[in-house]
């Protein structure tokens, strides 16, 4: 079975897709092949897939009853696993199948709120299981601003950890969605490359545990 990531958060404009396509391509970059179920139904990431060029992670949609079976007929070492925008059976079931959930929130407190009963869903799997690894990922925060600055207060009272590195507000990963491609791919880029390759490197680390 492939390492499985999923980016899951069930209040839609997370950062979810933004962050799935490019955290694939940087796996990719760093020697792992990668892949990428979609299994949100507004299908962004497939609709990237189709702009995408051969260099980029493949994208197959899932849904629900699916999402085994196109996990069993992945051929790449990391599967990423897109999830839907609601606390639904699929993301249920993407949880149940990760090493790692990754779970992006803006700057606000209804981003937080609004990922409670999925982070029900992942302590009661960990109690049972040990698994999967689990953390937060501060998306699209507006730099020096009050609600970015407090919003790492408000994540420390959740048991699970926030990743140190966060994606800012940039135009970059609008245009890269948009494009089918990643901002690892784009010239000019580079502080959102940085920040890619950063919660590249620590989710490497948290997989890296998980094995240990």
């Amino acid at each position: 079975m492939p390492t499985v990531v999923s980016v899951l958060n069930q209040k839609g404009g997370s950062g979810k897709s933004t962050l799935t396509t490019n955290l694939a391509r940087a796996f990719e970059m760093e020697g792992h092949s990668a892949e990428i179920l979609d299994g949100d139904s507004q299908r962004t990431v497939t609709e990237w897939g189709k702009l995408a060029s051969e260099a980029m992670p493949t994208v197959t949609p899932t849904t629900a009853p699916t999402i085994e079976e196109d996990m069993e007929a992945a051929s790449s070492s990391v599967v990423f696993i897109d999830g839907a925008p609601a606390h639904d059976t699929l993301n249920v079931r993407a949880m149940k199948l990760s090493d790692l959930v990754l779970i992006p929130v803006r700057t606000s407190g209804p981003d937080v709120w609004s990922s409670e009963d999925l982070l029900g869903s992942i302590q009661t799997r960990r109690d049972q299981t040990g698994e999967p690894r689990a953390a937060f990922v501060v998306s699209q925060q507006i730099a020096r601003t009050n609600l970015a600055s407090e919003i790492g207060d408000v994540l420390d009272t959740y048991s699970l950890p926030t990743l140190e590195e966060r994606t800012n507000h940039r135009i970059a990963y609008a245009e890269a969605l948009s494009s089918g491609t990643t901002v690892l791919d784009m010239l000019g880029a580079k502080k959102a490359q940085d920040e890619i390759l950063r919660i590249t490197e620590q989710s490497l680390q948290l997989l890296r545990q998980s094995n240990e």
